[in-house]
């Protein structure tokens, strides 16, 4: 029985790390660890999200963590040569002017939440 169950943790574990949105230094890089005293929790996190929305097709574009964590993400086409399977016109050119940058936040259990500020009345 134990052989059994260590067999399905590894395999849980892989089809997890398979399916992983992102990944350190294939999708993006850690810049700066900022105030926070464990990155660990930061790369996790940022392993199981899809950052997609905040990547633009042809540039890296930074973002940054309330504790001053830096982020880099790669640009789809990096992506792209990176072997993944993206559709590269799902990615913008640029932000639109009025785009402001969300506060990024690490949540419990490691999620990345985002404030977003209402700009309008």
């Amino acid at each position: 029985m134990n052989k059994f169950l260590t067999t399905m943790l590894v395999l849980l574990l892989a089809i997890t790390v398979a399916f992983s949105q992102e990944r350190e230094g294939e999708t993006y890089r850690i810049l700066s660890s900022g105030n926070a005293s464990e990155i660990e929790p930061y790369i996790n996190a940022l392993n199981a999200a899809n950052m997609q929305y905040h990547r633009l097709k042809n540039q890296r574009h930074i973002i940054v963590f309330n504790t001053g964590v830096k982020v880099e993400l790669f640009s789809g086409a990096e992506l792209i040569n990176a072997g993944r399977e993206i559709n590269i016109n799902d990615y913008p050119e640029s932000f639109p002017v009025s785009r402001q940058e969300p506060n990024f936040f690490l949540g419990s259990n490691n999620y990345i939440l985002e404030e977003h500020r209402n700009t309008t009345k």
